[in-house]
């Protein structure tokens, strides 16, 4: 089975809600054509594969200490990306509990 790669773009959605970094998420039906990303247990996201056009590249960076105690920095490339996934918000549920739905 060959690996493929997806770019997530949240920014239309982070525009208009704060996502806290260390929030617990699922993503589920990625082999749908609407996956959804549920954040925290509160926010709910609608997804919609785009293609890209050209080809985006994917990198890994990591630091690393020569024995003249040099710091180098190395970029390496992980992963051509063919596909971004971009969401939308579907659903956000209130401290109260209450579920407000929306489409930005």
């Amino acid at each position: 089975m060959e690996e493929e790669y997806v770019m997530i773009d949240l920014d239309e959605v982070s525009r208009h809600i704060e996502i806290p970094s260390d929030a617990p998420y699922t993503l589920a039906g990625l082999d749908t054509l609407n996956p959804v990303l549920t954040i925290d247990g509160k926010i709910k996201l609608v997804g919609e594969f785009i293609e890209t056009i050209g080809t985006c590249l994917a990198f890994s960076e990591k630091e690393e200490v020569s024995a003249s105690e040099n710091k180098k920095k190395i970029v390496e490339p992980v992963a051509k990306l063919h596909k971004i996934l971009k969401f939308r918000l579907a659903a956000l549920e209130n401290d109260d509990g209450e579920i407000k739905t929306n489409t930005l």
